[in-house]
């Protein structure tokens, strides 16, 4: 069984490949979120034509004192 060292040069450029998958990660992630974003806001929804007004009668109402 063969012992493997490694030397600080080699264990600072893992730490670079993982920072760098992370940060790519991360802008890939908000950029896609931006593009569902502004899909979203293209979509035309449209509104109500018609106000709804309800009568609330006195019964229904309860008098705190």
């Amino acid at each position: 069984m063969q012992l493997r060292l490694r030397s600080k040069y080699e264990s600072g450029l893992n730490s670079k490949k993982v920072r760098r998958s992370f940060l790519t990660k991360t802008i890939l992630s908000i950029f896609i979120i931006f593009i569902a974003i502004v899909l979203l806001d293209k979509i035309d929804m449209s509104a109500p034509n018609k106000l709804i007004k309800q009568e609330i009668t006195n019964d229904k109402l309860i008098t705190l004192k």
